[in-house]
């Protein structure tokens, strides 16, 4: 009798274990890294404007790092953007679904630059902020506000120029938030993000639009 307790208590510590271990590996949002923010980007020679960079590190509960986890960031409801159909390397873009994805590396990180493309020609209709998802495994990690620099670009004339500034300026002059245009990232349109719309537009960063064709 003793030996079958033993064997029973032994079985019972392994599957205590076996069920620790997975519940670790599932992403927790609330440990993870993730931005509250995220800017398509235009590009320059084919390089993608480096202001679009972000990262996500995938954690589980106990804060350890998550490794080989698919990150998705999901532009389905951001009805006012289009991305690029090319993606950096590692990564893969689906049109069908306006997702971006790709997988985390040893530490659990993985870092994203966009390339896409507005299609406000002049307050048009758009989300105001959290339009787009990111998720880990399936689990989603926040649902941030998609910033736009080239307002315009998925319309009409691609990359960062003038017209992009009168699609903002319309915007700001609604009085209603619209995210892509949130470009200061405080939550609400104001001057300081034309401030922030004119320094980036003499950088030439976003001058060119997609290497290829912006996804529908």
């Amino acid at each position: 009798m003793t030996g079958l307790v033993r064997k029973a208590s032994l079985i019972t510590a392994c599957g205590l274990l076996v069920a620790a271990v997975a519940t670790a590996a599932v992403p927790d949002p609330a440990h993870s890294t993730k931005p509250s923010y995220v800017v398509l980007v235009g590009s320059n020679s084919g390089t993608p404007d480096p202001n679009g960079s972000f990262t996500v590190v995938v954690r589980d509960v106990a804060n350890n790092p998550i490794a080989n986890s698919q990150v998705i960031v999901d532009f389905n409801a951001c009805s006012d953007s289009r991305i690029c159909g090319a993606a950096a390397a590692g990564q893969t873009v689906d049109c069908p679904t306006k997702t971006v994805r790709g997988f985390t590396n040893g530490s659990g990180s993985i870092t994203f630059d966009i390339v896409g493309a507005g299609k406000n020609t002049g307050a048009a209709a758009g989300p105001g902020g959290n339009c787009a998802n990111i998720t880990a495994d399936g689990v989603s990690l926040f649902h941030p506000t998609v910033n736009i620099y080239d307002e315009n670009g998925g319309v009409t004339t691609q990359g960062m120029e003038v017209t992009d500034l009168s699609a903002f300026l319309k915007d700001l002059g609604t009085g209603f938030y619209f995210g892509r245009s949130d470009f200061n990232q405080g939550g609400s349109l104001e001057v300081v993000d034309l401030s922030v719309f004119l320094a980036k537009l003499g950088t030439g960063f976003s001058a060119n639009g997609c290497s290829v064709t912006y996804c529908p």
